[in-house]
């Protein structure tokens, strides 16, 4: 080869040099997109929650909110012993409970029923009312977890009270607004203050004059 040729093929490498530095680099492709979540599951996500809190209020809670309704309405104290002062005119039936599998007996008040016709349906359908009442008159006879039964003496004009058990289940088929017609008036209690009668700032008997208070 001619001389002048060399110099001329060894003079144009540096030219190639600056271009392979100057040009621009090459770049990988961008990732692929995150996969979205399919529609599908996010329905089986939602309808597996709405089943799961069906029991709370949810599409599926019919049958709780049936069973729901048909409790019986709670009782409230006040209420009861007003009621009880409203049938004054009604014959007042002496109640109490005692531990279930003993002997003893517990007076713990009284109720009444309009027109004296509902006696068993008074006590059953307040015996929240006594079972709570009877824990502040006995609270060392009666312990927290005790089993109570239910009883009321027929007849208390003799020395010596027969004490008959209550059917629980009298108060279950109760006509609708039978609270109305019943009331219950539990033996006071000074340490609590429930069914004490008040006159001038005193707890007084029930015969003398006073107001009834349920206490603090």
């Amino acid at each position: 080869p001619q001389p002048g040729k060399l110099r001329n093929r060894h003079h144009r490498l540096p030219q190639l040099s600056r271009l392979s530095t100057t040009s621009k680099p090459i770049q990988s492709p961008p990732p692929p997109p995150p996969k979205l979540i399919n529609n599908n599951n996010n329905i089986n996500i939602h309808t597996s929650t709405t089943l799961s809190m069906a029991g709370f209020g949810g599409s599926g809670g019919g049958s709780k909110k049936k069973k729901a309704s048909s409790k019986l309405v709670k009782l409230k104290a006040k209420s009861q012993w007003d009621r009880y002062n409203d049938l004054k005119k009604c014959a007042q039936i002496t109640v109490g409970v005692r531990i279930t599998d003993t002997e003893e007996w517990m007076e713990v008040g009284r109720v009444r029923s309009e027109n004296d016709e509902s006696t068993e349906v008074a006590i059953a359908r307040q015996r929240a009312l006594i079972a709570e009442h009877s824990k502040r008159l006995f609270p060392v006879q009666i312990p927290a977890n005790a089993v109570l039964e239910w009883g009321y003496v027929a007849d208390d004009e003799g020395d010596d009270k027969t004490w008959t058990v209550l059917d629980k289940s009298k108060g279950d088929d109760a006509p609708k607004g039978i609270e109305k017609k019943i009331g219950f008036e539990g033996i006071s209690d000074k340490a609590s203050g429930f069914y004490c009668y008040y006159h001038e700032g005193r707890i007084v008997e029930k015969e003398e004059e006073g107001t009834g208070g349920m206490g603090t």
